[in-house]
């Protein structure tokens, strides 16, 4: 339940901050933090199955190519249990190096399907206008969010480190 109770917090504090933010600014990357959270308490079969669920309601939920979110979301809970298995989750420096990892791992996904789909690569303007603030702007919510989510679903679990 409580899982859900996150989930929607997320939907809707993404949602405001998309709003609230300038045009040319993009927020933080909330449907990223949520499936890494997600996939840090589930063994990978589900953690990787629920970061693609989360990826596919993101697409539906923004009108966008439907799968586009889910591959990036799905290649980011990859990275982050295969980076896990060297960096400790639990240590606040190793999570930021974790989470910057992933969302590199994320935007990897996303150039794949841009690629796979024959259009031509990224211009600049989206690197300086999408790529740069989200990831910065992500990384310094984290914490919080990171901090919310632990209080919302009590300590995470090691067993499947």
């Amino acid at each position: 339940m409580n899982a859900l109770v996150l989930v929607f917090f997320s939907l809707v504090l993404q949602a405001l901050l998309s709003g609230l933010l300038p045009d040319r600014v993009s927020p933080p990357d909330l449907w990223f933090l949520l499936a890494v959270v997600l996939a840090s308490r589930q063994n990978p079969y589900a953690g990787l199955a629920t970061a693609f669920g989360l990826g596919l309601l993101q697409d539906l939920s923004s009108a966008g190519y439907l799968g586009f979110h889910a591959l990036g979301l799905t290649t980011a809970a990859y990275a982050f249990y295969g980076l896990r298995v060297w960096l400790h989750w639990e240590e606040p420096a190793a999570r930021m190096v974790v989470l910057a990892l992933a969302f590199l791992a994320k935007w990897g996904g996303f150039l794949i399907l841009v690629y796979w789909m024959r259009y031509t690569t990224l211009p600049t303007s989206t690197w300086a206008q999408v790529f740069a603030p989200e990831l910065v702007l992500t990384l310094l919510v984290a914490p919080f969010y990171l901090r919310l989510a632990e209080a919302l679903l009590g300590p995470g679990e090691e067993a499947y480190a």
